[in-house]
């Protein structure tokens, strides 16, 4: 594979990037995960909207444009001729030069990986039990941390995937990805002024919802309404949707279903 490394294109056994980079010293960084089918791009726009929100936020300023931005994932997709695959940018504050920082850009790219047939599995888990940090508005942090224990330990118990309640036992986020609920065709996820990420996924399952006659919901849910759910699903940029279970807990996922074909739909022809 060939990585994109602050203005190069290098084999990924040669992709380094300096020891003193903030983004690996402190995670001092933001990044964005895009998919890419028959080479095309998805949603590169909103990936790109929500980059430079997050770059507002902590206060760092890139010298590259939208369109030079599109031009080094488009010829990273070409040089390494995948059809589709998942594309991750990475923009760090870099390495301190004197008194300033030359900002770090850094671009991996991988074809799919193997997704699970669904439903998979999900177990859910009390957040303030790992070291995640909740910003209000989310910014995608390269901090990531709590997240990926949390991964292990849902691993460990033969899950997918967990499920995050805070401490009033409101349903937050996935490790890396949305929740959604659907009851009584209504379709409800967790606000966003809990601190969580508005997906690129999400926001476009719910524009699909609202297409297929779903009244959608962004609300606090708490973790007692689960087991009275119709239907639920995980989203992510890699997965698309997954409908998931959990202990005791099953679904027709009829129309959960639905919305998955639109979106692949979407996907396919975008």
């Amino acid at each position: 594979m060939l990585y994109y490394i602050n203005g190069q294109y290098v084999r990924e056994e040669n992709a380094v990037i300096s020891f003193n980079d903030s983004g690996f010293l402190y995670g001092d960084g933001l990044f964005e995960t895009m998919r890419f089918d028959k080479q095309k791009i998805f949603s590169f726009q909103k990936h790109f909207k929500r980059l430079c929100y997050g770059l507002k936020i902590i206060d760092l300023k890139i010298n590259y444009t939208k369109v030079e931005i599109l031009d080094i994932l488009e010829n990273l997709i070409l040089k390494n001729n995948i059809q589709s695959g998942i594309l991750r940018l990475m923009v760090t504050r870099g390495t301190l030069n004197g008194k300033n920082y030359k900002l770090g850009l850094y671009v991996s790219i991988k074809p799919f990986y193997s997704i699970p047939s669904d439903p998979v599995k999900v177990i859910y888990l009390n957040e303030t039990n790992y070291p995640i940090i909740r910003f209000n508005p989310a910014i995608k942090s390269m901090n990531y941390l709590g997240n990926m224990l949390a991964k292990k330990d849902t691993k460990s118990h033969g899950a997918f995937e967990p499920i995050f309640y805070n401490k009033d036992s409101i349903i937050t986020e996935c490790a890396i990805r949305n929740i959604f609920y659907i009851k009584d065709n209504v379709l409800h996820t967790p606000q966003l002024d809990l601190g969580i990420l508005g997906g690129v996924m999400r926001e476009t399952i719910i524009e699909i919802a609202i297409i297929l006659g779903l009244e959608v919901q962004e609300r606090k849910i708490n973790l007692s309404e689960i087991n009275s759910m119709d239907e639920a699903f995980i989203s992510s940029t890699g997965i698309g949707l997954l409908t998931c279970y959990w202990e005791n807990w099953k679904s027709n996922y009829n129309l959960s279903f639905k919305i998955k074909k639109e979106l692949f739909n979407r996907i396919k022809s975008h």
